[in-house]
């Protein structure tokens, strides 16, 4: 059986995973936001702390030493250069009185000061290049006294930078890690669905069993109960139609068989010769009739949908051998050949009277064919996980090239003696791909004759 590719199609599993990632990516994206801001606030914090730490240790070496008012910055070099020491940042500071006067520092360092006791951050641009500012006012003495230490922006710069790849790499992480485990956890959840797909890609035709509701998600019970419900339908209809058949069989048979008694009857009365040769050509169109319909009724029968498996058994192919060859042996006898029948113990699950067909088949077809004097053996037997029926004969056999199209409906090679239909190999072929066997048309012993092979799954 040919099971569908996912090529194409959209699975569950896809669905899900699709409708998952966008909202993971939102928020993989807002997170970054609020991580990235967090971290940055407290880079900022941390460097701000630093500046008004140093602020106010500028602040700790001012002195009003007379009490005039005139502030003594008690900065020697060595403490100032610690304080413009930065491999990184260059440091700024600037001491201005309340009136604005320079203390010391940089000159051009111009800032405004705040209320006394505070701490104002401010960023702006110095020399040409952005700096983050930080300005002090603090009394010493009667006078105000403001301080204020820049220092330009690269460590910031670089540490946020860092806490950013950080952050992306740890959120990215995260992300694939919980879409890793919504993909194994979705694989798992389906489970069931992909159990149940098998369990129906597996079945044949003929396996209308109702399907295990019980194991599967309550999402998909109402699925498994409508399919169960159409197998049952499927299952009345076959009986409907193997109701109907058995019917229609009975109904032509019947009367078929009364017609044709009749007409052997009146063929033996006395007749002119031209009405003995009407009467007799009505018997044939009459028998010809009668093979017909049962060879249609055969072949509905045979088909696939008609029958369920219900209703196969463990048919013994030994026994079934010998029951066909035994119907057929007075057949065989007035055409003048041979049937014998080489079995040996062998079983598989089917339909017995469908077998029966295809076997009755095999031979009906062997004996029109096999002339006088040729011989037909049946056989029959198994082994290595498989079992086999055979009917092989000396006749004309058939080309290799017409081997495929005599499977066909109502297909009969010109030439060919008899009466038939064109219908025998045709059920043959339908009942064997009912059973799941394989049906093949091979040549006889010695390259004579046909051999027709039918090998089944063995029970």
């Amino acid at each position: 059986m040919n099971r569908p590719t996912d090529a194409g199609t959209s699975s569950v599993s896809r669905r899900l995973l699709g409708l998952l990632l966008l909202p993971l990516a939102l928020l993989l994206g807002v997170g970054l936001f609020i991580d990235y801001r967090s971290g940055a606030a407290t880079i900022e914090g941390a460097y701000d702390r630093v500046l008004r730490e140093t602020a106010m240790a500028v602040a700790a070496h001012l002195r009003d030493a007379d009490g005039d008012g005139h502030i003594d910055a008690d900065l020697p070099p060595q403490a100032i250069a610690l304080l413009r020491s930065d491999s990184q940042d260059s440091i700024y500071y600037a001491v201005r009185t309340a009136s604005g006067s320079l203390v010391s520092g940089d000159a051009d360092l111009l800032f405004a000061a705040p209320p006394e006791g505070e701490t104002r951050f401010v960023d702006t641009t110095f020399r040409g290049a952005p700096i983050r500012v930080a300005a002090y006012a603090t009394p010493v003495g009667r006078t105000t006294v403001a301080i204020a230490v820049a220092e330009t922006l690269h460590k910031r710069e670089r540490a946020l930078q860092r806490i950013l790849v950080s952050i992306v790499f740890t959120d990215l992480v995260q992300l694939i890690g919980t879409l890793a485990l919504v993909w194994i956890g979705v694989r798992y959840g389906v489970r069931p669905l992909r159990a149940l797909g098998g369990q129906i890609a597996q079945r044949s035709a003929h396996d209308l069993a109702p399907l295990q509701a019980a194991l599967v998600p309550a999402e998909v019970r109402p699925l498994v109960h409508a399919l169960n419900a159409l197998f049952e339908t499927v299952r009345e209809a076959a009986r409907a139609q193997q109701q109907f058949i058995a019917d229609a069989a009975h109904q032509l048979r019947t009367p078929l068989t009364g017609i044709i008694a009749q007409l052997e009857l009146l063929d033996r009365e006395p007749m002119p010769a031209e009405l003995h040769a009407r009467l007799h050509a009505l018997h044939e169109g009459c028998v010809r009739l009668a093979h017909t319909a049962n060879q249609l009724l055969a072949l509905a029968r045979s088909e696939r949908t008609a029958t369920t498996r219900e209703d196969f058994a463990r048919v013994d192919l030994e026994q079934l051998a010998m029951d066909v060859v035994a119907q057929n042996l007075d057949r065989s006898l007035a055409a003048g050949i041979d049937l014998g029948v080489e079995a040996t113990r062998s079983h598989v699950m089917g339909s017995e009277w469908l077998l029966r067909e295809l076997l009755g088949n095999l031979v009906d077809n062997a004996l029109a064919y096999t002339p006088r004097g040729g011989r037909i053996t049946v056989r029959s037997g198994g082994g290595a996980g498989s079992a086999w029926l055979e009917v092989e004969d000396d006749g004309p056999g058939i080309p290799v090239e017409h081997r495929v199209q005599v499977r066909e409906r109502f297909v009969r090679l010109p030439g060919s003696p008899g009466n038939g239909c064109g219908l025998g190999l045709a059920i043959v072929d339908e009942i064997a791909r009912g059973h799941e066997a394989v049906f093949a048309l091979e040549n006889g012993a010695d390259s004579r004759g046909l051999r027709a092979r039918v090998i089944f799954p063995a029970a």
